[in-house]
């Protein structure tokens, strides 16, 4: 199934769902479930997390699909929730956001691009990306009062992330350079030869607005065009407090494949 067909399936089942939200009625037992929804919202709760198990690399949400369907239909009535449909709608869409973003997470894009290897591993860093908040607060709870790691700054941002680099990939390359661009040179946080991929980590902070976030990864993109190596740039932006108020237009405007590089941004939590 090719990304558009299969973001195409998910939108019809997220429109089925809410369609049935449209259609739950109030009544003296509580908000119900129209009469004759019941059925099809079984089979589509069942259907999405097949769909999901079959066509995306990472099994997390087909996990989450079963989870919020069995959620949804665990009341003391029987009949599922308008709460518990909403969930699962909310899941689809996220799927569907997650293809949008990055394409290699469906199974048939590693097959029809070729190479089952580099494509894995580049939704790899989406995997690491999506978690980072949670193993830096985690990091935060030690026992008898040991020392933390807290990320304060950029720096450590990249350090955490250099980390949790090395479960995935043998061959992590830091303070490589990109070739001179208007004039200086930057530096490039990860390079990682295995995949042909750079990796650039920047950390929201106060002052820096969401324009100001764009136009800043607009000039790195143009700087790893020209880099000898990097044909997939991961741009991680770590926006713990929440300052960016936009993070997936901007990750809409900015992912693109142009002159032989394809740009990911992904922005978390």
């Amino acid at each position: 199934m090719s990304p558009d067909d299969f973001i195409n399936t998910v939108e019809r089942y997220s429109a089925e769902l809410s369609a049935m939200l449209d259609r739950f009625k109030k009544n003296e037992t509580g908000i119900n479930m129209a009469k004759g929804d019941e059925g099809r919202y079984r089979e589509i709760g069942v259907e999405l997390t097949d769909l999901f198990r079959d066509e995306l690399v990472d099994g997390v949400h087909a996990q989450m699909a079963a989870n919020r369907f069995n959620e949804s239909i665990r009341t003391y009535t029987g009949s599922p929730s308008y709460r518990g449909v909403e969930n699962l709608r909310g899941v689809a869409n996220a799927v569907i956001a997650r293809v949008n973003r990055s394409p290699a997470c469906l199974r048939s894009a590693q097959i029809s691009s070729g190479a089952t290897t580099a494509p894995e591993r580049v939704e790899a860093l989406y995997r690491i990306g999506e978690r980072f908040h949670l193993v830096a607060k985690q990091l935060r709870v030690r026992r008898q009062d040991r020392a933390t790691l807290d990320i304060v700054d950029e720096y450590d941002v990249q350090d955490l992330f250099h980390a949790l680099l090395r479960i995935s990939f043998d061959d992590v390359r830091p303070e490589e350079w990109t070739p001179s661009y208007a004039g200086g040179a930057s530096r490039v946080d990860f390079l990682l030869p295995e995949i042909e991929a750079v990796v650039e980590i920047k950390k929201s902070r106060p002052g820096l607005s969401a324009r100001e976030l764009g136009e800043q990864l607009i000039v790195d993109i143009a700087k790893y065009k020209k880099h000898p190596n990097c044909r997939t740039l991961f741009c991680f932006v770590y926006d713990p407090d929440g300052r960016i108020a936009n993070p997936r237009g901007i990750e809409s405007d900015l992912n693109a494949t142009q002159d032989e590089l394809t740009v990911r941004v992904l922005i978390a939590p």
